[in-house]
């Protein structure tokens, strides 16, 4: 599996959308759907911020291990947490800071 259909197959594992990844990492929708496609080639600051965002290795995003490594639990970032949990963390960090705001009640 290339690096594009990666970025797209761990994006909707994780059940988020183009524009919340692409909150995520500071870029325009657009931007990132390039990557998914394979129109743009990612930088390694790009391959590790995505590292974080779904709590993989970079090795995995390099094509080093295959594409689907097994899960126990929740697994993820947080094993403690329930994979819903982790679902919320992550929609969280992919959110704006005005998202983030009225999600918290700061206005």
């Amino acid at each position: 599996m290339d690096n594009a259909a990666l970025f797209k197959e761990l994006r909707r594992e994780n059940g988020l959308t183009q524009k919340q990844v692409a909150n995520y990492l500071h870029m325009d929708r657009s931007t990132y759907a390039y990557y998914e496609i394979g129109r743009t080639k990612p930088t390694i600051e790009f391959l590790m911020a995505l590292a974080r965002l779904y709590g993989v290795s970079l090795n995995k995003l390099l094509g080093a291990q295959p594409a689907r490594e097994p899960r126990e639990g929740a697994g993820m970032l947080f094993p403690e947490l329930s994979r819903e949990e982790q679902k919320l963390v992550l929609c969280f960090r992919c959110m704006d800071a005005a998202q983030r705001k009225a999600l918290l009640g700061e206005y």
